[in-house]
């Protein structure tokens, strides 16, 4: 059985290695990487495992978020070769099994399942920060329920809401929605949700890099083809407080812990360890 792991990837140099030593570490075969014209250390990265013979990737420079198209190019690329199940991930996403690795879980998959988001609060500071798991003091374990309505949230309780399930698909499917959420054509059904698999989100790592992200997200969804104002309104709405120069109190806001519904939490060892394991199993292995 191969599986594959998807990514999307644009100036992730921060977490990106995590990503991909915590997924090898879980039971993913394969990497398949599409990068959308990183200008930071993400693609010297790439090079990096690409040269391991851990993945593989292709740049798309165009900044008009095709997610949906680029996404869907990387599943059937994969399914073409050799994968019998596809895990769609962002990179700031950190997939576990309760028990064992993904591959036992993923086996029992028979078309389409549906995994739920944790997600992380970034911490309360304004200056510098380098990334580290250990920085992440604080967990949403009672969400809001999302409206699914773009109207009615409020951009600073972005982290707070209920974040839809990603996917995991066979290689029946091929055409993947923005997000990694749905296939196309296939309706969600709630029993695919896999209770044995979480998703690890830590979407926001520092100011610097809200900041970043913003811009990025922002101006790429003002040329992005598709005009649905639900797809990527947090980054729309964010980018218009950037450009009012009212982001670091935005960020602020994104931070609060003393709020119901937010814990504080230690995230668990096989994640925030991720690079030293993979270390160590490669020289057992000699891999």
């Amino acid at each position: 059985m191969k599986l594959v792991l998807t990514l999307l990837v644009r100036d992730e140099e921060d977490i990106l290695e995590q990503n991909i030593c915590h997924h090898l570490n879980s039971g993913v075969d394969w990497i398949r990487v599409t990068d959308n014209g990183s200008v930071d250390g993400t693609i010297d990265i790439l090079e990096k495992y690409k040269r391991m013979k851990y993945l593989d990737y292709t740049i798309e420079n165009e900044h008009t978020y095709e997610q949906d198209r680029w996404v869907s190019k990387m599943a059937q690329h994969e399914i073409e070769n050799g994968a019998d199940y596809l895990i769609h991930s962002d990179t700031d996403e950190m997939w576990l099994a309760t028990d064992g690795n993904l591959r036992d879980v993923v086996l029992g998959v028979k078309d389409v399942a549906y995994v739920k988001v944790i997600n992380y609060l970034p911490p309360p500071i304004l200056d510098n920060l380098e990334f580290n798991f250990g920085n992440f003091k604080y967990v949403v374990s009672n969400p809001l329920e999302n409206p699914y309505d773009f109207n009615k949230m409020e951009s600073n309780k972005f982290l707070l809401y209920e974040s839809p399930p990603k996917i995991i698909t066979s290689n029946r499917y091929s055409q993947i929605w923005y997000g990694n959420h749905l296939v196309k054509g296939v309706v969600k059904n709630e029993w695919e949700i896999l209770r044995n698999i979480s998703i690890h989100h830590f979407s926001i790592r520092s100011y610097q890099h809200f900041e970043k992200k913003v811009v990025n997200g922002g101006s790429s969804y003002e040329i992005n083809p598709l005009k649905d104002p639900n797809i990527g309104w947090h980054w729309k709405k964010w980018y218009e407080i950037y450009k009012d120069g009212n982001l670091k109190a935005e960020y602020i806001r994104l931070c609060r812990t003393n709020l119901d519904g937010v814990i504080k939490s230690r995230i668990p060892r096989k994640i925030q360890y991720a690079k030293q394991i993979f270390g160590i199993k490669r020289a057992i292995f000699g891999r």
